[in-house]
Order: structure tokens, then C-alpha cells, then sequence
């Protein structure tokens, strides 16, 4: 279970330090420093990898303009009092881009986007400091993963070059993330990006100590 997990994703000091009191802004996207999370088809192959392809780091220093477009066709995908997911609307009907907006207080929302394929969630760490809020809303996102997606894996990846690299190896690694080795063949081949990757335990209906 990945619960164990979420209390040292709180305490993680690779995520923003919180400052006292909340800003007044309504919502912070986090993957503007490193968009974006797209579709990508490799002739006839059939992995995971051809039908995913992470534009993991494409812009580490840029912030993109293209969240507009993101919203422009998308349907509900779920919804609680903490999480509004939308799905983006594709023609490739087995894997989903989903835009997942975590609330945090009425006043501030944090958006990550992420894409769905088969039992794997594959999420980008945006580069630079994470905005305020971060590791509230990525503990959120791991819940979202196991209880309503029912993922059997999540990979996150980020740039190999960022400053804070062995520090975000360090606290995945804390968390449970593996370091994903080139060749897997659930992710693509991105030589710039790092991966790691959680896989969630299911407990048997029969099976007790």
C-alpha cells in the first residue's frame, strides 16, 4: 500500500518548503517548466513504450503556453472534494492524458498532467522548485493512482541534468521508486530523462499472516 509512503512524501525536502499562510493566486500548474505529456505512435510496436511517449524535459527552461489548449476538449473523468480530473480527448482509445487538478484550499489548486496507459500512470516532475503545495498534492495523486485508477505501476520522470537530481533519487528511492534501467519495456527511449518507477502491492483476499 502506498500509504505508508505519504507521510514521508509530506516531510520531503526535495518538494517547496511551505510558507505560513496561502497565497491569494487560484491555482498553480506544475508541469509549466517542463511540458508535456503527449501521444506518440512507433509503427506496429506494440509495448507500452510506443503507444506512451513522455516529452519528458522537452523545455526545462521554458514555461509553455499551451494550457489553454489542454482544456479546449475535455471530458470529466472524476471527481471528489479534493481532486477534479479531465481527460483529453485523443484518438487513441488505450491511452489517456489525464490533467489532474488537486485542491488544496478553496483559494489555491495545483495541476499536474499525467498519461494513463494500460496499469501504468506515468507523471512528470516539472523542473526548478516545485510550486507551495507540491507534496500535499502529489501524496493525493499516489492515492488517486491506486484506489481509483487502480494502477499497477507509477513512473515519474524528470531531467538528468537538474541541479536537485541526487536529491529527488534519494527521496523517490525512500519512497519506494526504483530507478528504471534503459530498455524497460514500459517506458520510452528518452536518454535525457531519468525514470523510476513505484509498483503497488496488492493484497490476496485470502492470504493473511
Amino acid at each position: 500500500m502506498v500509504k505508508s509512503s505519504l507521510q514521508r512524501i509530506l516531510n520531503s525536502h526535495c518538494f517547496a518548503r511551505e510558507k505560513e499562510g496561502d497565497k491569494p493566486s487560484a491555482t498553480v500548474h506544475a508541469t509549466l517548466t517542463m511540458p508535456l505529456l503527449s501521444l506518440h505512435s512507433r509503427g506496429g510496436r506494440s509495448s507500452e513504450s510506443s503507444r506512451v511517449s513522455l516529452l519528458c524535459c522537452s523545455n526545462p527552461g521554458g514555461r509553455g503556453n499551451s494550457q489553454r489548449d489542454h482544456n479546449l476538449s475535455a471530458n470529466l473523468f472524476y471527481s471528489d472534494d479534493r481532486l477534479n480530473v479531465t481527460e483529453e480527448l485523443t484518438s487513441n482509445d488505450k491511452t489517456r492524458i489525464l490533467n489532474v487538478q488537486s485542491r488544496l484550499t478553496d483559494a489555491k489548486h495545483i495541476n499536474w498532467r499525467a498519461v494513463l496507459s494500460g496499469g501504468s500512470l506515468y507523471i512528470e516532475i516539472p523542473g526548478g522548485a516545485l510550486p507551495e503545495g507540491s507534496k500535499d498534492s502529489f501524496a493525493v495523486l499516489l492515492e488517486f493512482a491506486e484506489e481509483q485508477l487502480r494502477a499497477d505501476h507509477v513512473f515519474i520522470c524528470f531531467h538528468k541534468n537538474r541541479e536537485d537530481r541526487a536529491a529527488l533519487l534519494r527521496t523517490f528511492s525512500f519512497l519506494g521508486f526504483e530507478i528504471v534501467r534503459p530498455g524497460h519495456p514500459l517506458v520510452p527511449k528518452r536518454p535525457d530523462a531519468c525514470f523510476m518507477a513505484y509498483t503497488f502491492e496488492r493484497e490476496s483476499s485470502g492470504e493473511e499472516e
